[in-house]
């Protein structure tokens, strides 16, 4: 019975492994026999398929799906999923998530003159507030802020020093080698970026397919289950019980479910190669 009611796991995982299309017309029976509600599906569908993890919608509908149901409505999942990959609002979310990820170059080096200048502006513009605020200050405070402002002023002078080894040749040098890192890592990680997003996402549903059938696989239906504490079922051997929550609760879901999702992973992979 506790099978039962919680096969549905998987064809919710199915929810997550798959996304869901985007037509005007109404959501499809399946939805509506398990209560969810199109658009809260694909949100769940899309999230888990970006950050590659398992996000799913949990209700009673969804927990009492009877035996002997679960493997057709896998296949009509499946088949609703695969429409919506093809959708242009799959295509624009991959595309606008494929943005996001995109590297930012670095910003090029500045000048010696420039970071001279940006630095002298930044300290003349505290050294102003600061003399500014003193005259609202007590006789006690104004004595402390002589030193700030004397600090300021310092640090003012020192900036015109022609010798300065902040704005040496030498530092310039450093600042120059150091953009030229930058940009050798940039370009490194643009091209990784490009072949980890490319313009289809066809590879982000291989990689979502292949996570599922990696992790339902070799699942031991008939392992043993013992009663541990607060009431909670666990399983008898330790090697088990220290399984990934995906291996668990393809175990939960029961094999019907988890064969027919299995089938019909495989087939949609083939395509997709």
């Amino acid at each position: 019975m506790k099978k039962i009611m919680i096969a549905s796991l998987v064809l919710c995982a199915l929810l997550s492994f798959y996304a869901f299309r985007v037509f005007e017309a109404p959501a499809a029976d399946f939805l509506k026999h398990l209560g969810v509600p199109e658009a809260q599906a694909r949100d769940y569908i899309w999230s888990s398929f970006s950050g590659m993890y398992f996000s799913y919608p949990m209700n009673n509908q969804i927990r009492h799906t009877a035996a002997g149901q679960r493997a057709s409505l896998v296949r009509e999942i499946g088949a609703y999923a695969k429409a919506y990959t093809h959708s242009d609002d799959f295509k624009k979310k991959y595309l606008e998530n494929r943005e996001n990820a995109k590297p930012t170059p670095p910003e090029p080096p500045k000048s010696v003159e420039q970071q001279r200048k940006e630095q002298k502006e930044n300290l003349q513009t505290a050294l102003h507030e600061t003399e500014e605020s003193m005259k609202t200050m007590t006789p006690d405070l104004q004595a402390t802020m002589k030193d700030v402002v004397k600090m300021y002023k310092e640090q003012l002078k020192s900036l015109d020093d022609p010798n300065n080894p902040m704005f040496s040749q030498q530092m310039a040098d450093m600042w120059r080698q150091s953009h030229e890192q930058a940009m050798r890592d940039y370009k490194e990680n643009l091209a990784k970026w490009e072949k980890d997003y490319p313009m289809s996402p066809n590879r982000m549903v291989k990689q979502w397919l292949t996570k599922f059938l990696d992790e339902s696989n070799n699942i031991d239906f008939n392992a043993k289950l013992i009663d541990g504490d607060y009431g909670k079922k666990m399983f008898a051997k330790t090697e088990y019980e220290r399984k990934p929550s995906n291996w668990k609760m393809c175990f939960r879901a029961g094999r019907e479910t988890v064969e027919a999702g299995r089938t019909f992973a495989q087939q949609w992979l083939a395509e997709l190669k």
